[in-house]
């Protein structure tokens, strides 16, 4: 490491209880990985947040030998990668080195554990990846994982018949419900765009608009930036006349 340039802070090792078997029973089977975490240089101001993770070893210093189960069959739904870390890992890694609204950098992204974990724990993420594979993977499991939207639609009942109408059209034959949706008349149409916060992972904003481009500048004309929002999902609703 030092003659790279950088400055080694500490080696971790990840303990795997059960690690996958060596399928060429040629070498001993790897229970463990290391971690590296270093500096940029000597002369690095590096965060490790101490207290939390003496907190979350039960009130004793955290030490340099974790143990973590592999990745759960959850994590590995949308498909499966070859060097795929836990998420609980990743999770202990930044919240020991780094702050809330910082920036975590994923040169060889993978699955996107990395990113969801920064994303998860409030840190802004740069995920890199080359495998356009491994990148539907991560954006699959990105889209599923974060994106808890809450929508409330409310609806209204109405009648247009004026006049009690005493027939019975039970007996309405699936033709005349062809014709009937085919003389439909568009009586209103809108769209609306919700804006899905980047801290919170939840509606901060709506409007109806005619483009994404007029919503955008509606959002930021309320005061919001552009680093506010993380997903932006449209909604078409169109109402016939029958």
């Amino acid at each position: 490491m030092q003659q790279l340039g950088f400055k080694l802070l500490n080696d971790i090792s990840w303990v795997k209880p059960n690690p996958p078997p060596n399928l060429a029973c040629r070498y001993f089977t790897h229970a463990t990985e290391t971690i590296i975490w270093a500096a940029r240089d000597k002369k690095s101001r590096h965060t490790f947040n101490y207290k939390l993770m003496k907190e979350i070893n039960r009130g004793k210093q955290m030490k340099s030998v974790w143990e973590f189960k592999p990745p759960e069959k959850w994590e590995k739904r949308f498909g499966k990668h070859p060097t795929q870390k836990p998420i609980a890992l990743l999770d202990r890694i930044l919240l020991a080195s780094t702050n809330e609204g910082e920036s975590v950098l994923d040169p060889f992204m993978g699955s996107g554990t990395t990113v969801l974990a920064a994303l998860k724990l409030r840190r802004t993420a740069i995920g890199l990846e080359l495998s356009q594979e491994f990148l539907h993977l991560s954006t699959q499991r990105l889209s599923n994982e974060l994106v808890q939207v809450a929508i409330s639609l409310s609806t209204i009942h109405f009648s247009l018949d004026l006049f009690s109408d005493p027939v019975d059209r039970s007996d309405r034959t699936q033709s005349h419900a062809r014709e009937m949706l085919a003389s439909a008349k568009l009586v209103q149409q809108e769209s609306r765009f919700y804006f899905i916060g980047r801290q919170n992972r939840s509606v901060i904003f709506s409007t109806l608009a005619g483009t994404l481009d007029e919503a955008i500048q509606k959002f930021r004309a309320s005061g919001h930036t552009d680093h506010d929002v993380l997903f932006i999902i449209k909604t078409e609703t169109q109402i016939f006349l029958a």
